[in-house]
């Protein structure tokens, strides 16, 4: 008799832990399908990784900062814009149609500045790709200005300089002429 009590005992300490194993299993599926699931909306787009290079070339009596896409997957003109330590404007070359120019410097430069149904200023397209060049004119010299370029996670708004919306712009580089 001893013996066949302690064998009905020790059929039900298995049935337990596999159903405890079971709903271990459950909770686990259950809390990594619903994080994975989610609605991811609520979190922004990671901001591009980018390298730029900066030189300054002749404009006239001053020097205009020229800056280079160097390395970095092409990032929509549309959510870029330029500050600097002094105002600048963006644009072309200096012996282009639509060249920086200073007289049109303001606190943040849209890159997709334009003015009236012309293109934008800078005649790169709708993506900055690598090995293309804007520039940028400061009040002044360009000498000991701080430049910095941001990536908003949605389309600047208007042109000259833009409105940013939202609450997730990033920054993408910064350098010292």
């Amino acid at each position: 008799m001893h013996g066949a009590g302690s064998n009905g005992q020790r059929g039900v300490a298995p049935v337990i832990a596999v159903t405890l194993l079971v709903a271990l299993a459950v909770v686990l599926v259950t809390t990594v399908s619903a994080f994975v699931l989610t609605d991811e909306s609520d979190i922004p787009p990671p901001a591009p990784q980018i390298s730029v290079s900066e030189t300054t070339v002749p404009d006239g009596g001053e020097r205009t900062i020229a800056v280079t896409l160097e390395v970095g997957d092409a990032v929509a003109t549309d959510r870029l814009y330029v500050i600097g330590s002094k105002p600048l404007d963006i644009g072309g070359p200096p012996d282009s149609d639509t060249p920086a120019n200073e007289a049109y410097a303001s606190d943040r430069e849209n890159f997709v500045e334009a003015s009236d149904d012309n293109p934008p200023q800078v005649g790169i397209g709708d993506r900055w790709e690598s090995g293309e060049t804007i520039y940028l004119d400061s009040e002044g010299s360009a000498r000991g200005v701080t430049v910095e370029i941001y990536w908003n996670t949605k389309p600047i708004q208007g042109v000259n300089p833009g409105t940013v919306e939202g609450d997730d712009a990033y920054l993408i580089a910064e350098f010292r002429v």
